[in-house]
């Protein structure tokens, strides 16, 4: 056994017998004590011990911040064995219902794209903080793990009435959590959690590795909307599959026949409150699995080399869409599209676009080519330069997505005329209340001033967010606070509405009705 794995092993050990010996749970090993006595020394050291049992209960009660602290149970996650054997015995005790048992899938939100921008692992470091911090707000019976699926578990029991309510109020608590950066050196990171809820009266044939899968499978759906969002398990959410090679089989198929389509996202001036646009983002619609989350499927598409294909279906559809607006008089300026490094290097990419603008009758500066910013810091003088200058001087607009998460050179903004820098979620989160952020957004901003370049805000959840970015001057705002991605039904409803109720200057940055984030 190595040192690494010697020292993990003694730290779950520890971490078990700490948990085993808090609280009450002693008491439960009394008799077994007992009888181990009568068996190895006789009756008369049994009825010693049992005389003594009393005394040591006593004075152990009057240290009971040093030995039963939420504090030293909660230092650490327990492994996921712990977690099962621990809802075994709630489901056993007496008098106990069901539905007061439940256990919360938690993960961290783009911990992976975190660490690639810091360029070292952060995992272990945050999940010991944020533990930390839940055993500061949870109750001692209640008990952290660390997930398979999840990032960390939380399982509850002896919930009080009304369970839902209160598991979605303990849910926002504990994302409040992370309200603070955590640290690490000199490193401050902003994190925030989607958050899985199962309860035992929801689950059919019923273990505790059954609760903890529905527990995941809420996390997934949650994961779908994307970040912060908070479900309660459903059974339907079972369905998606848990293997690759499922879907992997069905994605080409699904191209062809329509269940993948395009959503569609708006965009808003933070100077008007007008519409200004629309992100065209891809999603599954299967028949009997319900909507699959593009994390599920776009690696697919990937690796089938089909991600031309799908650019040219989300192209199509989004054109569509445009030019449905116009005749239904909402005259909405434009619609974006994503490309990736890979469809950029088609030699007739330009030549493509221009021959869809023209099919749906719209001229060139209605559509927006969204290019991630790792492509063009890594472009040089070959076929994506020479399509990004040919889309640019046909007149389309060229959005550089995820500013600020990698490094785009000044030369090459202004080498391929990018028109919008789409300022990354990670730089916006918190804006209205880090004041570390707050000078970063700024800068960014007054160098796009400078080089008459617009700005959008993406990712912006909150009220605070958005109001704080049009004081900064960033000129246009997309994300959960406006609305969530929608169908394209859903979409031209959402125009109307928001056309009917259109926003004063003083009102822009208030979050329309209907966009609650917890369903």
């Amino acid at each position: 056994m190595s040192g690494a794995t010697y020292k993990g092993s003694r730290q779950q050990a520890r971490r078990l017998v700490g948990w085993i010996t808090a609280g009450y749970r002693p008491i439960a090993f009394i008799p077994l004590l007992l009888a181990a006595t009568h068996w190895a020394a006789g009756e008369q050291t049994m009825i010693a011990v049992a005389a003594v049992l009393p005394a040591a209960a006593v004075l152990l009660s009057l240290f009971p911040e040093r030995r039963f602290t939420s504090q030293s149970v909660f230092a650490a996650p327990f492994p996921i064995e712990a977690a099962e054997a621990w809802l075994q015995g709630q489901f056993s005790v007496e008098g106990r219902e069901l539905r007061q048992i439940a256990v919360m899938a938690i993960k961290f939100d783009s911990l992976d794209l975190l660490e690639e921008r810091l360029g070292f692992p952060m995992d272990d470091t945050i999940v010991e903080e944020f533990s930390n911090r839940l055993g500061k707000i949870l109750r001692q019976g209640d008990l952290i793990a660390r997930g398979k699926k999840s990032d960390i578990l939380v399982c509850l029991g002896g919930m009080q009435a009304p369970e839902s309510e209160n598991l979605l109020h303990l849910s926002r608590r504990i994302q409040t959590c992370l309200d603070e950066p955590i640290t690490k050196g000199a490193v401050r990171v902003y994190c925030s959690v989607t958050v899985g809820i199962a309860r035992a009266s929801q689950i059919e044939n019923l273990t505790p590795s059954a609760l903890i899968r529905a527990a995941d499978c809420a996390n997934r759906s949650a994961i779908q909307d994307g970040p912060g969002v908070v479900r309660i398990y459903k059974t339907g959410y079972g369905k998606v599959p848990s293997n690759d090679n499922v879907l992997l089989g069905e994605v080409a198929a699904a191209l062809e026949n329509g269940q993948i389509i395009a959503w569609y996202q708006p965009q808003v001036s933070t100077h008007t409150g007008e519409i200004t646009g629309f992100e065209a983002l891809a999603r599954w619609e299967h028949p009997t699995r319900g909507l699959i989350s593009p994390a599920s499927f776009l690696g697919l598409i990937d690796r089938l080399g089909l991600s031309q294909r799908l650019s040219e279906v989300v192209l199509t559809h989004a054109l569509s869409t445009l030019r449905t607006c116009d005749r239904a008089g909402f005259g909405i300026p434009s619609v974006s599209v994503n490309y990736c490094s890979d469809e950029l290097r088609n030699p007739r990419l330009a030549e493509f676009l221009r021959w869809e603008l023209d099919r749906f009758e719209l001229t060139a500066d209605r559509l927006t080519i969204e290019v991630l910013e790792n492509v063009i810091a890594e472009s040089q003088d070959d076929i994506i330069s020479q399509n990004l200058r040919a889309i640019s001087e046909m007149g389309c607009h060229i959005d550089l997505d995820d500013f600020g998460t990698s490094y785009t050179s000044i030369m090459n903004i202004r080498k391929f005329s990018v028109s919008r820098l789409k300022i990354d979620r990670q730089l916006i989160s918190r804006v209205d209340s880090d004041a570390e952020q707050r000078k970063l957004v700024s800068a960014l901003l007054a160098m796009a001033e400078q080089l008459d370049i617009e700005t959008l805000a993406e990712g912006v959840e909150t009220p605070a967010e958005h109001s704080m970015l049009a004081q900064l001057g960033c000129d246009h705002i997309q994300g959960f606070n406006l609305a969530r991605p929608m169908p394209r039904g859903d979409s031209l409803t959402w125009i109307a509405d928001y056309r009917s109720g259109f926003p004063t200057q003083a009102q822009v940055g208030k979050k329309p009705a209907g966009n609650n984030e917890v369903t």
